[in-house]
């Protein structure tokens, strides 16, 4: 289990994200055997050495962070003790953080100053029209639930690219929603 990794959505929906709430979802994201009142009535610091415990005993090596941009939501006091239990985590395991979201994301990391050194800044750059979006706009068809093949053509292609601006989750979202109307309608 030496290539473990953990992915976890900072706050996955909440308001905002704080340390109680993060730890609770590490131990729910590795199926640790608790009841969730258990959990819930421990304090911070007893849950940090369980999660750490569990990490650790996981033999894990990678903590990815989706939608870390959430943090600017929490007052800059939290956001300080976020970043603080994300360098910590990374620290006492000696794993490799990685986080992802939207352009936000890099002003939520660099309200540390020793975590934004350590990471990478990346960006994805959004679908153009070429073969490579072809092909992935036909993969995604072909993962669809539908009974018929699919009449798209490349006006269509260009379409979506318009109407989603080439982000990938539009996209995703657009095709998603294309496919139960043809379903629901019939046409499918």
């Amino acid at each position: 289990m030496a290539d473990q990794a953990l992915s976890c959505k900072c706050g996955s929906g909440a308001p905002h994200t704080d340390e109680r709430r993060f730890y609770l979802h590490i131990l729910a994201a590795v199926g640790a055997p608790a009841t969730a009142l258990s959990a819930r009535a421990q304090n911070v610091a007893s849950l940090e050495v369980r999660v750490i415990a569990l990490l650790r005993d996981l033999g894990l090596r990678m903590i990815m962070i989706d939608e870390v941009h959430n943090l600017l939501a929490g007052t800059h006091r939290d956001q300080r003790r976020f970043l603080n239990v994300l360098r910590y985590l990374s620290n006492e395991l000696e794993v490799s953080l990685v986080c992802l979201g939207v352009s936000e994301a890099v002003d939520a990391i660099r309200g540390d100053i020793q975590l934004a050194r350590r990471l990478d800044e990346h960006y994805l750059p959004n679908w153009r029209d070429d073969a490579e979006f072809s092909d992935m706009i036909q993969t995604l068809i072909a993962a669809m639930p539908l009974e018929k093949k699919s009449n798209l053509k490349v006006k269509s292609f260009k379409q979506i690219l318009a109407l989603t601006g080439g982000v990938t989750s539009r996209i995703f979202a657009l095709i998603k929603d294309l496919s139960i109307y043809a379903i629901v309608t019939g046409d499918e």
